[in-house]
């Protein structure tokens, strides 16, 4: 599937009723091996080899964005020390506070453990939540992860050999956003609200860029 199709695809989906198309969609869009290639070619195209307007981590490489989604192509390598960890925000329990679906798209994948919040109320400092048994998960091609916003807690462990994933991250619409994203130690005790800043930060950069700011 092309990027093109796969973005006007979405834009005709209801987000709660199509779920299960949007996965197969997302799955299809990883059968394309030629997404950076293209991305790239497209930005030299328009933008010379000026990186004033790339927009890339040091990590991923965002394919699309508008208001309602970012589609997201991310790469994560094996680590051999604790700064390369960190980068890669590896082995450090979290939540998000937006919807999020990967696929698995080279590599042998990262693998995510992944436990739900059993209740509704609000994560608090030093309050260890109820949570569900662990799933784990290895994003190989084509694996598909989907989480809901602030219900699951997750962390990545490295993969064995450099990997890539293809991410559709669905933009919380301000008035949906009534808690924080949050961290947790390896006991699952919460630590501190702002694991999503990075994401935040990452999501409004991309904003301003577009918008010529």
């Amino acid at each position: 599937m092309k990027l093109e199709a796969f973005i006007e695809r979405m834009t005709t989906y209801d987000l709660e009723r199509d779920k299960p198309r949007i996965i197969e969609d997302l799955r299809q869009l990883a059968t394309n091996r030629t997404l950076l290639s293209e991305h790239l070619y497209a930005t030299i195209q328009r933008d010379g080899f000026s990186t004033s307007n790339s927009l890339y981590s040091a990590y991923a490489f965002i394919l699309a964005y508008n208001d309602m989604f970012t589609v997201r192509l991310g790469f994560w390598s094996p680590v051999t020390a604790q700064d390369e960890s960190e980068t890669f925000i590896y082995d450090l329990n979290h939540t998000h506070d937006f919807e999020i679906y990967a696929v698995g798209y080279s590599g042998d994948g990262y693998t995510t453990v992944t436990r739900k919040t059993l209740d509704n109320t609000p994560i608090q400092a030093g309050a260890i939540p109820a949570l569900s048994e662990e799933r784990v998960l290895k994003l190989a091609p084509g694996e598909v992860l989907h989480m809901l916003p602030l219900q699951e807690i997750h962390k990545q462990l490295p993969p064995r050999t450099m990997s890539a994933s293809l991410s559709l991250l669905i933009h919380p619409q301000r008035s949906d956003i009534t808690e924080e994203a949050w961290c947790f130690d390896e006991n699952y005790i919460p630590t501190y609200p702002g694991i999503a800043e990075q994401e935040t930060a990452f999501f409004e950069r991309t904003l301003s860029l577009l918008q010529g700011g």
